[in-house]
């Protein structure tokens, strides 16, 4: 931002000097009206003008640009709750999966001893 500040200021200055170097009277014709008027005052009028609308082209860049930037961080924050959602959701599934794995475990394990022991009590009714 200084940099462009100091470019600025050179410009002014330069503006300047070349506006007093030609301070001869010119007659200007704008529309219907007829002015005469110092060539400096022209050239410092015509600078200010384009400095006016450089400000103004800038200030609107500028409010096009915030508003990008508020509009792309309400997505973020939206997006980043989606994702802790997800993730949430992910965990719950995994949680369940792995409950239903050890219900699994838990049933293989009592139908096995439930066969060992109608083995055994198959070989103790034999003997």
């Amino acid at each position: 931002m200084t940099g462009r500040f100091v470019i600025s200021l050179i410009f002014a200055v330069i503006v300047a000097i070349f506006a007093l170097q030609n301070a001869a009277s010119v007659t200007i014709k704008f529309f219907f009206a007829e002015f005469t008027i110092s060539q400096a005052l022209i050239i410092l009028i015509s600078a200010v003008f384009g400095a006016i609308i450089v400000l103004i082209l800038g200030t609107i860049k500028q409010f096009k640009t915030n508003m990008k930037v508020k509009n792309l961080s309400k997505s973020t924050e939206k997006l980043e709750e989606e994702n802790r959602e997800l993730k949430e959701r992910i965990e719950q599934k995994s949680n369940d999966f792995n409950n239903i794995e050890a219900n699994n475990m838990d049933m293989n394990n009592v139908e096995t001893n439930d066969v060992e022991i109608n083995n055994k009590n198959e070989d103790n009714s034999e003997n």
